[in-house]
């Protein structure tokens, strides 16, 4: 059990008026945990009651445990902590929850097996599933999609911004028999534009261009729009020496002199004077006597330094403001 449901337990054994002064010194977050306990429990055994309450075991029938009322009784606690807007609003969340248990499922698989079963679905509903799913794993999912799919589901990722939570349920429901097999206008947000371009940031370089030059003639829109977006190699000298100072120590020289391959001088002075004097110099040389290198090589070293800077990011250590158009690199 967590410590969610123990406290449910809890509260349900000690009632109504005591769990509603506790729900008013527990933050949203506590409560939503705890009651979604108590919506989802059911039949609680009289040892498992004895465990959480051990003090009052002697005051419990012996022969009935406690049975959860389920969502009524959380409804009704709930209004009696919070009001009834607050409270409507903590339920809609529970009842959407569900579809959250998928993706935790889902996060634990292997992507090649994720793209396998969904590769016979409708692309509307892989852009659904993927788009509520971490950027760097909807990447790698997509990565592994028939080519003939992987534009058209990019496209509706960036497309479906809200859905239902009627079909997120549906499609929960679907995507559970098929893996266990091998109400209301509310809309939550799952895709987009943001969702998109983060998911790019995570593929291959190749992968990119593929999927962007299918898009040019699905959606010239949609496939400018994320051009103008994308982080690139070259965005990183934009941000202050700072940031790229903290960057390049965490950039081994062989990876940073093949990534500067097909860099422009601009964007070489801004490395060289961002790096010690004597690493610079190892580099210029480097560079002079560095024969053919493929382009996919030189691509694949800027896609690392990529993921270094968008770790860094995640970790609090720089940050990018926005990339593209009228926002700043910061």
């Amino acid at each position: 059990m967590t410590g969610a449901d123990k406290a449910a337990i809890l509260l349900l054994y000690l009632g109504n008026d005591v769990t509603r002064q506790v729900f008013e010194h527990l933050d949203d977050t506590e409560i939503k945990k705890i009651s979604k306990s108590m919506a989802t429990l059911g039949h609680i055994s009289r040892t498992t009651i004895m465990e959480v309450v051990e003090d009052y075991t002697n005051t419990i029938n012996p022969e009935s445990g406690i049975f959860s009322q389920g969502e009524e009784f959380v409804r009704r606690i709930l209004e009696q902590a919070l009001g009834p807007v607050k409270a409507e609003m903590l339920m809609e969340e529970l009842q959407a929850s569900s579809y959250g248990d998928l993706v935790d499922v889902l996060s634990n698989m292997d992507p090649k097996s994720i793209a396998n079963f969904l590769s016979q679905e409708h692309p509307q509903t892989i852009a659904v599933i993927l788009a509520k799913l971490k950027s760097k794993q909807t990447s790698e999912i997509i990565s592994l999609l028939p080519q003939e799919q992987q534009a058209e589901v990019v496209l509706r990722i960036a497309d479906v911004e809200q859905v239902s939570p009627e079909i997120l349920q549906e499609i929960d429901e679907v995507m559970r028999r098929e893996i266990d097999s091998m109400g209301g206008t509310q809309r939550y947000k799952v895709g987009g534009i943001e969702k998109v371009v983060d998911m790019f940031n995570h593929f291959e370089r190749s992968k990119e261009k593929q999927i962007l030059d299918k898009l040019d003639v699905l959606s010239p829109p949609l496939a400018e729009i994320i051009r103008k977006h994308l982080f690139t190699f070259d965005d990183i000298f934009q941000l202050d020496a700072r940031s790229i100072q903290s960057i390049m120590r965490e950039v081994s020289n062989d990876t940073l002199t093949l990534a500067m391959k097909t860099s422009s001088d601009d964007v070489k002075d801004k490395i060289f004077k961002n790096i010690s004097s004597r690493a610079a110099d190892m580099i210029r040389e480097d560079l002079e006597v560095m024969g053919p290198v493929r382009l996919s090589d030189v691509e694949k070293a800027q896609s690392e330094i990529i993921k270094i800077v968008r770790k860094m990011e995640e970790e609090g250590k720089i940050v990018l403001a926005g990339r593209g158009g009228d926002d700043v690199l910061v």
